[in-house]
């Protein structure tokens, strides 16, 4: 099935063969700007589209690109008026580019941040009224889980660490600039190998002292002393920073293992519930970038700034809101490790 086949009757009531195929091709040229993306500009591009979702309008640039890749196909289209046809395309290409293939690397490519930035901001948001561009939220929901879940394992895998490759030395460099240049490139394989699995050693020694203590050093107090929701946030927010890549469902059980049952509630009566603690749970993001994307920072920014808190009914429990505390304060880790690196 093409890329928008599934989708056309969100716009057309009776798509036609050419309909598609020409939505399909600006598809695929926005898959490819999105392929080329930072990862700080597709954790932008989620929020975009998670606002989308929401009624919001696309902000004016990326507006403009999208109208360019439709009427590069379809030389009648103007944007004004159908908006919807340039959310629904650049949903789609974003569905197409986190279905790619998962890539050996530190777990944070273009298409690993935008997975991960729009489950984040997709989950929290309420369902569209309009059933076919839920089933299309739905559907990049569950892309984005399942990459995201990809990415996590593959990402902490261990290395080969290869055999020491052929000096080669050309003739034509200077012997000193001819070997060291040589051994650099016989070497390079191997010390890049070590360098992850010491990596992501570290990353479990970290991690293990960290579950065993069961200290907040947010709260600078032990965790077991906090009610169930203070508990579950400090120990997702804390819990991040002991990763090195995206949290797959064993680190998220771990992170959580102390936190029992409990209600359900709102975002809003969540951020009230917290009380006085809300200071020293906002305090290491308070100065970061997160409230840039509130849509895909939902919980960070809410507890740095009443303002921030974008409004969703979706309602968790103290777990689940330890999750998303875990998850949300992961993308922030990882982009300001890897920034640039995409």
């Amino acid at each position: 099935m093409s890329s928008m086949a599934k989708y056309a009757q969100i716009i057309w009531a009776d798509p036609t063969n050419e309909d598609v195929q020409d939505r399909n091709k600006a598809v695929e040229t926005l898959r490819a700007q999105i392929s080329s993306m930072a990862t700080h500009k597709a954790i932008e591009l989620a929020a975009a589209i998670a606002g989308g979702f929401g009624g919001a309008e696309l902000p004016k640039g990326l507006a403009q690109q999208i109208e360019t890749a439709i009427s590069d196909e379809s030389a009648a289209f103007v944007l004004k008026g159908k908006e919807l046809q340039a959310q629904v395309c650049l949903a789609v290409a974003a569905f197409a580019t986190v279905q790619g293939p998962v890539a050996e690397s530190s777990g944070w490519t273009t298409a690993d941040a935008l997975a991960a930035s729009l489950w984040s901001a997709l989950t929290l948001q309420d369902q569209s009224e309009h059933a076919k561009l839920e089933d299309l939220r739905k559907d990049l929901i569950e892309a984005c889980r399942t990459r995201v879940g990809r990415v996590a394992k593959a990402a902490r895998k261990r290395v080969d660490v290869p055999d020491v490759g052929t000096l080669t030395i050309p003739d034509s460099d200077p012997a000193g600039s001819r070997a060291n240049t040589a051994y650099r490139k016989a070497t390079a394989p191997v010390i890049a190998a070590l360098k992850t699995n010491q990596e992501l050693d570290h990353e479990e020694i970290d991690f293990l002292w960290w579950a065993t203590a069961d200290y907040s050093e947010i709260l600078d107090c032990a965790l077991g002393d906090r009610e169930p929701f203070t508990r579950a946030i400090a120990s997702g927010l804390e819990g991040a920073t002991m990763l090195c890549r995206l949290p797959g469902d064993g680190l998220r059980h771990a992170v959580l293992r102390q936190v029992g049952a409990s209600e359900s509630m709102s975002l809003a009566a969540l951020i009230v519930s917290l009380a006085e603690w809300r200071t020293k749970l906002r305090e290491p993001h308070v100065n970061g970038w997160a409230t840039d994307f509130p849509l895909v920072f939902p919980l960070i920014s809410s507890l740095i700034a009443d303002e921030h808190q974008p409004a969703t009914a979706v309602e968790l429990d103290a777990r689940g809101w330890g999750a998303r505390a875990l998850f949300e304060a992961s993308i922030v880790a990882m982009e300001d490790r890897f920034a640039g690196a995409a």
